[in-house]
């Protein structure tokens, strides 16, 4: 068991999380030890409530917010079967990226249990689109491949490629340490709708429209962690978000331009590929 406490990027407020070892096959859940009865939710792609700016679920009236870096440190670490308990509503934020999450789990321990991980080799071409968005997910033998373009049409930053094979050594040396980041086009809504209240200087950089890249609160020129750190942040969302799904993928996975919302339709498309299959 371990702890760590901070706050949460849209609300702001101070929550402690607390992961906890959970029996084989229970699979991925958030538990809320401040609400009477102590609610659990399962991080499943029937969960989810909100998908448009991150991640939020679900259950009987209870929610938690912003659980995709969680979950793509669960996801690169191999790790299926957690409780994570939350004082609060949203996942703390950390540092912007999955490190933090990530070197909490190692420090801890992964115990290696005896059922085999559910594995789902992907035997047909999967495609979900939004416009110029898209996501497509091809048969890959090989465990799972991803690669991101991120491109703003000429405005904020160049287009960004990036593509890597998920490995655990892969993930923590060079998807885990991605930061979030946002448009300075956004930074208004955001204040109208009284989101990002717990942005820092040190878990959010800000694009701007001329190109240059500043810190959101000091507007200081940030030093980034990668040339492409927006790219890998957004393949590390990616990867958090098909953890809905609760399987060791075998794919190869093309994103462009792709989002939360995006990721989360593959997700679904993925779990009926599985029932098929399974059925089959």
């Amino acid at each position: 068991m371990v702890e760590y406490s901070g706050v949460g990027l849209f609300t702001g407020e101070k929550t402690k999380l607390c992961f906890k070892p959970s029996p084989e096959d229970t699979g991925v859940s958030f538990v809320r030890s401040d609400v009477e009865g102590r609610p659990l939710i399962s991080a499943t792609t029937e969960s989810v409530s909100d998908c448009k700016l991150n991640i939020s679920l679900r259950k009987d009236g209870v929610g938690v917010k912003s659980i995709e870096h969680v979950m793509a440190a669960l996801a690169g670490l191999g790790i299926d079967n957690i409780e994570i308990e939350l004082s609060g509503n949203e996942v703390p934020a950390g540092d912007g990226s999955s490190l933090l999450f990530s070197r909490l789990l190692k420090e801890a321990g992964v115990v290696h249990l005896e059922k085999p991980k559910r594995d789902l080799f992907l035997q047909s071409k999967l495609e979900v689109r939004d416009g110029d968005a898209s996501i497509v997910a091809l048969p890959w033998g090989k465990g799972l491949s991803l690669s991101y373009i991120l491109d703003f049409n000429g405005s904020f930053l160049n287009r960004q490629c990036f593509e890597i094979e998920l490995t655990e050594q892969n993930f923590f040396t060079q998807i885990a340490p991605a930061r979030t980041f946002g448009l300075s086009t956004a930074v208004e809504e955001f204040r109208r709708l009284g989101l990002g209240k717990g942005i820092t200087d040190d878990n959010t950089f800000v694009l701007q429209e001329d190109g240059t890249i500043t810190k959101p609160l000091s507007m200081v020129p940030a030093t980034l962690r990668f040339p492409d750190e927006c790219a890998r942040h957004k393949i590390l969302d990616i990867i958090g978000d098909l953890y809905l799904t609760n399987l060791v993928l075998h794919a190869r996975i093309i994103a462009t331009k792709s989002g939360h919302s995006l990721n989360a339709r593959m997700a679904k498309k993925i779990i009926e590929i599985s029932k098929n299959q399974t059925n089959n």
